[in-house]
């Protein structure tokens, strides 16, 4: 009999210790979000960006850039569709 308290102690002592790690996490993630998941970063790789040449949606770390001179960042899905924009403009 006193094993199974025993067990059952250390089981609600587990899930007390569990929830509480849980609710420090979510306490720090609201603190300091990690990198992937702040919002209006730049450099998300989720963010899915249009090539110019033909249309096609990719995320934009697969995205090849190109500076204007304005300042503008254009994205294009490969190095062929960057030679064939450059060549209409």
């Amino acid at each position: 009999m006193f094993k199974l308290l025993f067990f059952l102690f250390l089981l609600f002592l587990f899930v007390i210790l569990y929830s509480f790690k849980k609710r420090v996490d979510n306490v720090l993630d609201v603190l300091f979000p990690p990198k992937n998941k702040r919002k209006g970063d730049a450099n998300n790789p989720d963010v899915l960006v249009k090539c110019l040449n033909c249309g096609v949606y990719l995320p934009k770390s697969d995205a090849v850039k190109k500076i204007k001179l304005n300042g503008e960042v254009l994205y294009f899905c490969s190095e062929q569709c960057k030679k064939e924009y450059s060549s209409k403009k």
